[in-house]
């Protein structure tokens, strides 16, 4: 007996391992789309594609999902949260077809993998650590040169690989790229901003600005979770613009300090601003704060499509704006009327480019930025040609409007050149009269003459 359960123990564990074998399950990885181009479902997709149960098990927050096979009818869903955890949920074929048809109908710019972004925010975190934060942290801990080298070089240097770690652990969009760049230099102006209105020495001014850069792309990469491109560069937009309205009001308010002399008494009598300092900058600094959720109403509830593009292509022709403004001054213009007509024009050139550029086409970013570069161009060959006669040289109102006049061609012809997708916005309502077919009406001619079309 004992020599048959030996034998019985060792054959046991000889068949041990083959039964592993035998049991061993082996997964495939399987794309959420039918064009093979999504193989990592991130929050950002799961959102844009509503995606919702019963076929969809996934709730709260995750950082990324990924599905697998085993036998082509039973699939796998495999959950990583934010903590760590994987979870796993079993699909059936049924749902997975209805999870591959809504994500199949996201546009191709959608779903296919920005790779870009993570580069993006490393790139726009490191411009910052040269700019804002280095200097800032010299400045704020430093009493010497020394000091204020050292600080400057580790900060401006560790910011690259601090970006890289906080892009490795977590899953950067390029939304949360855009904004994170936008909000930590903006956050620092802030910082800056308001310990100056805090009546705060250098120092604090400093840490004020390194502290408000760094809430800044804090709240930039939180907060553009769940956004898409053209709701992040429109928050920023609106920052920008609100803040350079402010700054361009304010200055056409104050004036300057104008001094006169008075040769027979000898005294100089000097006007002051109309303004403080400290009221122009807490000015500045509220329509700085107010534009983020204004510019984030402009893309979601605007009539027509807004894509990231669109709100770039805004900046050349507030430029445009702005110069031709200016173009209309005199060699004698005060600088009160300097700052009114550049905010005027500016203001009128983006009202003008969301009616011509937004409103009747979709630009894509690479589009934007050669719009931007047609711009540039055009311009510097028109004050090119403005710099050819010397009495053009002599007279700003010459130099300006072929300036203008230069880069408002570049940027048609760019315009023209590229050929960017007509919008695909909600159409609107419209009703057209047709008086052609009241004389049709009254002879009752046979068919349909329509007198009032109404789409919408």
């Amino acid at each position: 007996m004992n020599r048959i359960r030996r034998l019985v123990t060792f054959g046991a564990l000889l068949l041990l391992p083959l039964s592993r074998v035998h049991a061993q399950i082996i997964e495939r990885p399987v794309p959420f789309d039918s064009n093979g181009l999504v193989t990592v479902m991130t929050p950002f997709l799961a959102d844009r594609a509503a995606l919702r149960p019963p076929w969809w098990p996934v709730s709260g927050e995750f950082t990324e999902a990924r599905l697998f096979t085993a036998n082509d009818s039973t699939y796998v869903l495999a959950v990583t949260r934010r903590t760590g955890v994987v979870e796993r949920y079993t699909l059936s074929g049924t749902d997975r077809d209805a999870i591959r048809a809504v994500v199949s109908r996201l546009p191709r710019e959608v779903i296919v993998a920005r790779t870009d972004a993570r580069n993006a925010f490393i790139r726009g975190q490191t411009f910052l650590g040269l700019f804002v934060y280095g200097p800032a942290f010299a400045g704020a801990i430093g009493d010497n040169a020394g000091t204020q080298s050292a600080g400057y070089l580790v900060v401006a240097g560790g910011s690259f690989f601090a970006a890289s770690e906080i892009s490795r652990r977590m899953f950067i969009s390029r939304p949360q790229a855009d904004l994170s760049t936008n909000m930590g230099l903006n956050g620092a102006l802030a910082g800056w901003a308001t310990t100056y209105l805090l009546s705060g020495g250098d120092k604090a001014q400093f840490a004020g600005a390194l502290i408000g850069g760094l809430t800044g792309a804090t709240i930039g990469v939180r907060s553009a979770r769940n956004m898409t491109e053209a709701d992040a560069v429109a928050m920023g937009w609106g920052s920008d613009i609100g803040a350079l309205i402010a700054f361009g009001t304010m200055e056409a308010l104050r004036g300057t300090t104008d001094c006169t002399f008075d040769p027979a008494t000898g005294l100089t009598s000097c006007t002051s601003r109309r303004l403080s300092d400290r009221s122009e900058v807490a000015i500045v600094l509220a329509s700085g704060v107010i534009g983020y959720p204004l510019g984030l109403l402009y893309p979601r509830n605007a009539t027509y499509n807004v894509t990231a593009g669109d709100v770039k292509t805004l900046a050349p022709a507030t430029a445009l704006g702005a110069g031709a403004g200016i173009a209309f001054l005199g060699r004698d213009a005060s600088y009160r009327q300097f700052a009114a007509l550049a905010t005027v024009g500016g203001v009128l050139g983006m009202m003008a480019g969301d009616r011509f550029l937004v409103q009747r086409y979709d630009h894509t970013r690479a589009e934007a930025d050669r719009i931007s570069l047609g711009t540039a161009a055009g311009a510097l060959m028109g004050a090119g040609i403005a710099a050819l006669g010397k009495s053009s040289r002599e007279n700003p109102h010459v130099i300006g409007g072929l300036a203008v006049g230069g880069g408002l061609a570049g940027l048609i012809i760019t315009e023209r050149y590229l050929r960017p997708n007509p919008d695909a916005g909600r159409p609107r309502f419209r009703v057209t009269f047709n008086p052609a077919s009241i004389p049709l009406l009254a002879a009752r001619t046979p068919g349909n003459h329509s007198l009032i079309d109404v789409r919408f």
